[in-house]
């Protein structure tokens, strides 16, 4: 269930995962050891102002500062990295699915196929008679990961796994209690968000949000005179119409709770703007409560570091990652 491309085998397991997001004007990075008979502990997550050229040298400081090179190096592919497209999937043959995804979805890419990188995930078996089986095709050019590869190498990272914003915030919702229920986890950056909904690890559904905590929190200050809540109301529209068509397409008992990640203010407003005016059962979800860690994780940090953190947690539900 990822975009995945195992650059580099090891003979042995290695101590843990540190993931890598190359973001707008820097970058976001999260470490997590893992230890027999123990759960995983996150070592330290930040996010590091950047420009281009300092990213390497600043990316190998660290490297060395927590003695990373025996570390398995996930990178996490930025939202603008790569397109997600909801398919069929293709009635073919287990070796010729990738292939197939590959095809079906060249017209909808703004580059050659043949300069892709091509991966997917099945979504799971509706329960509704004759209802096909659908996949989540996933693409980015192959000088991307080229690149974003190369700039790990060079800082002294071993690369095992490129990974996307789903599946590691899949990875942040399984912690919760209501994880066997099914789940909603809306994340929300400064200018955009996205809201998944997972069950028991298996995602159904990723949305992304055309608005920030940014936009949510200068609505009500529209014209000075009366609350201007169309933001919010479109957030919750779109919250509300994922969990209508995850019921109904896959015909399962309705998942109805949402966990909001941190964002660095108002985050109880949010919540109580999406519970009080729309009924929608929502809460925060505090990274420090749900995960074991050696540090502090204020709110900005854990709004800016969720996904990676996520993608350091990886070899928890798969281990063999």
């Amino acid at each position: 269930m990822r975009l995945l491309q195992k650059l580099l085998r090891k003979p042995s397991i290695s101590p843990g995962i540190v993931a890598v997001s190359f973001v707008a004007n820097g970058f976001t990075i999260a470490i997590t050891r893992y230890a027999e008979h123990e759960r995983p502990r996150l070592l330290h997550a930040e996010f590091v102002p950047s420009s281009e050229v300092q990213l390497v040298p600043q990316l190998e400081t660290l490297v060395k500062n927590h003695h990373l090179e025996e570390y398995d190096c996930h990178i996490l592919l930025a939202p603008e990295h790569y397109r997600a497209i909801s398919i069929e999937a293709p009635a073919v043959n287990s070796e010729e699915i990738k292939p197939a995804v590959g095809w079906r979805i060249a017209d909808l890419l703004d580059y050659p196929l043949d300069q892709a990188t091509i991966d997917y995930y099945y979504l799971p078996k509706s329960n509704r008679p004759n209802t096909p089986q659908m996949l989540e095709a996933v693409a980015c050019t192959k000088d991307l990961v080229s690149t974003l590869s190369e700039r790990c190498r060079q800082a002294g990272l071993h690369v095992k796994v490129i990974d996307i914003q789903e599946t590691a915030l899949r990875n942040l919702a399984t912690l919760l209690p209501e994880n066997q229920q099914g789940i909603a986890l809306l994340h929300l950056e400064k200018d955009n968000g996205r809201v998944i909904i997972q069950k028991n690890g298996a995602l159904y559904l990723s949305r992304k949000i055309g608005s920030g905590y940014q936009q949510l929190a200068n609505a009500n200050l529209h014209n000075g005179l009366e609350p201007d809540f169309i933001e919010q109301d479109s957030l919750a529209l779109e919250i509300q119409r994922s969990f209508d068509y995850v019921e109904n397409f896959f015909d399962i008992p309705p998942i109805t709770s949402l966990a909001v990640v941190l964002t660095p203010t108002d985050t109880q407003k949010i919540i109580n703007f999406l519970t009080m005016s729309h009924g929608i059962t929502a809460r925060a979800m505090d990274l420090s409560a749900i995960v074991d860690s050696d540090i502090l994780l204020s709110d900005a940090t854990q709004n800016l570091c969720a996904p990676v953190i996520g993608a350091s947690l990886r070899r928890a539900l798969e281990p063999g990652q």
